[in-house]
Formats: structure tokens, sequence, C-alpha cells
């Protein structure tokens, strides 16, 4: 039977916010390793923040052996629409890098990994700026149907019944579609996600105990916007 896990998004667990906290403290006793600052941009796309939109991750990613500066790439699989105006058309690269990288200790023994997405670029090779975090993580759907893994409850829906309205595959081993509104991280045990924001902006952190976690190409992503 698959596992249904989810963590309301705005929730931050201990480990996630003391490793938020030495980004910004003094880097000689920060455990964590910063990367260096993204290459810059063109004119950042005028997409309003809170704006979520689905993505698939088009590379895989050995969590434990992720490194600052490792690239991080996914993909729109939805065009994003404002009235009329096509803002953002699927297809579209979104390019990102891990930001930094938490290691276990005795005290600690979570890993955590902070993942930033602040570039992009159009199936035409035009580069824009464009600030996203991970606002629900899945592995790749293998069913079509109507049903969704999230109605948008978060963490209250997850606790008071795992196979809410719209769930009731997952226990039957499979991976249904993700929606905009989707928060958390679904058919993945062991994995934390938080969202921090740091002197340089928003971080998306994905935090984890027990052994490796690999995240696939392919896997479903809900991208929000956010303001830098």
């Amino acid at each position: 039977m698959a596992r249904f896990v989810t963590l309301c998004f705005v929730t931050v667990v201990a480990t996630i916010s003391a490793w938020s906290q030495n980004q910004s403290g003094n880097p000689s006793s920060a455990p964590a390793q910063s990367s260096a600052p993204a290459t810059s941009t063109s004119a950042a796309l005028n997409i309003a923040p809170d704006a979520t939109f689905l993505a698939k991750l088009s590379t895989n990613l050995e969590l434990r052996n992720c490194k600052p500066g490792d690239p991080v790439e996914a993909q729109a699989t939805q065009d994003v629409k404002q009235g009329h105006e096509l803002l953002l058309k699927k297809g579209s690269s979104l390019l990102g890098h891990v930001k930094a990288v938490q290691t276990p200790t005795a005290e600690k023994p979570e890993t955590a990994v902070g993942i930033v997405f602040d570039d992009g670029r159009l199936k035409n090779g035009q580069q824009f700026s464009l600030h996203l975090i991970i606002q629900a993580l899945a592995p790749e759907a293998n069913i079509t149907n109507n049903d969704t893994l999230a109605d948008g409850r978060g963490m209250d829906a997850a606790t008071n019944n795992a196979t809410v309205s719209g769930h009731s595959s997952t226990t039957r081993g499979n991976v249904n579609q993700l929606t905009a509104a989707s928060t958390g991280i679904y058919d993945l045990s062991g994995v934390r996600l938080g969202d921090q924001i740091t002197s340089t902006g928003h971080v998306t952190v994905l935090a984890f105990s027990n052994g490796d976690v690999r995240l696939k190409k392919g896997m479903q992503l809900v991208m929000k916007v956010v303001a830098q």
C-alpha cells in the first residue's frame, strides 16, 4: 500500500528553521555551504506573486549527494495566463540551483537541501527572470482520470483522513495528477518540504533523515511565484 505523506507548506520543522538561521549567521560557524550568486538574466516576467502552476522535474537529483551550485531544472507543463494574456508558455524551462546543503550531525540528524529557482528560458531561447518555490511534489502520475492528490486543504485534510476524497487511488499504489492547489509531498516517505526566506530571497528546503532520496526526472511539481 502506498503511503500518503503531506506537510502544510507553511509549516517549517525545527531542523529546517535552524538551517535557515545558519544561512544568515557567521559563515565560519554555519554548517551549510552557500553557492555563488546566480548570473544575471533579462527582464522579469510580470506574473503576480502567489500564482501557482504545474511543472515537472527535468533533472535527476540524489539529495544526499547534492552540492551548492548543482543545477536544478524543471519544465512548465501548463500555460500561465492573466486574463487573455499568455505570460508563460507550456514547455518553458525553469532554471534553478542548489543554494545550500545542511549536512547531518549527531545533534541534528537531518540532511537539508535548499533549492532556488530564479531564472527561466523560453522555447525560443529567450531568458527571463522568475522567482519560484516548490509548493508540492509527487512522483510522475501513472493514471489518467480526474482524481487529484490534493484538494487544497493541506495538513488538516491529511491529518483528519489520509484517504480523503480525491486521494483514494493512492491506497492502491497509483499516483494521481497534482493540481495547482496541491501542497506538500505525496508518495515520497520521510521527506519534509518547507519555504525559508533568507537575506537573498526565498529558498525551497527539502529535509530528510534516513537513507538517500532520489527525485526522478519527470516528477510532478507545483511551482509558486514569490516576490524577490
